[in-house]
């Protein structure tokens, strides 16, 4: 699940200006080696406006978390390419993008939440603790202040705050 933490719904006066939040346009995704690139994605294309969500629905193997992964460009660059296509977030390309800006972005304007339980949330740790890691990593607040906003972020949700993330599944 891909989210965007800094980016309200639709009113909520966080919009950026006029266009899709995120837009992915005819993006291709290969793996392997020159000459032996396996094609992952061919010419996927969608718009995500604020306060939109958007479910990836396929088949196992069609795609889906490549390309969820490729608009982070989380994957091993040696083993990956990107034959075409574009990756906009806020009407900036970020296709070919430095790490050192994707870092900048990634946690605090686009994060992802992985599918798979056992990578996703470390049982020895509050789940509020592994919340508030990314909002401690790129924003300039205390711990009491991220505290607070991982709490509005959960109530917003619905999502109850439990003390340890085995206490969550699904």
């Amino acid at each position: 699940m891909l989210c965007f933490p800094r980016f309200g719904t639709k009113g909520s006066g966080m919009n950026h200006e006029s266009g899709p939040l995120l837009s992915i346009d005819r993006l291709s995704v290969s793996f392997g080696r020159p000459g032996q690139y396996a094609d992952a994605v061919r010419e996927a294309s969608f718009d995500i406006q604020t306060g939109e969500k958007l479910a990836l629905v396929g088949e196992s193997g069609s795609g889906k978390s490549v390309t969820a992964l490729s608009i982070l460009q989380l994957h091993d660059p040696r083993q990956v390419h990107y034959p075409g296509g574009s990756i906009r977030f806020q009407g900036r390309e970020l296709m070919g993008l430095a790490e050192g800006e994707l870092r900048k972005i990634r946690g605090r304007d686009i994060a992802m939440i992985f599918q798979e339980p056992m990578t996703s949330l470390n049982p020895l740790y509050s789940i509020g603790e592994q919340l508030m890691e990314p909002l401690l990593a790129h924003e300039a607040i205390s711990k009491a202040a991220a505290r607070k906003h991982m709490i509005e972020l959960l109530a917003r949700t619905g999502i109850p705050l439990l003390p340890w993330s085995s206490q969550s599944s699904g």
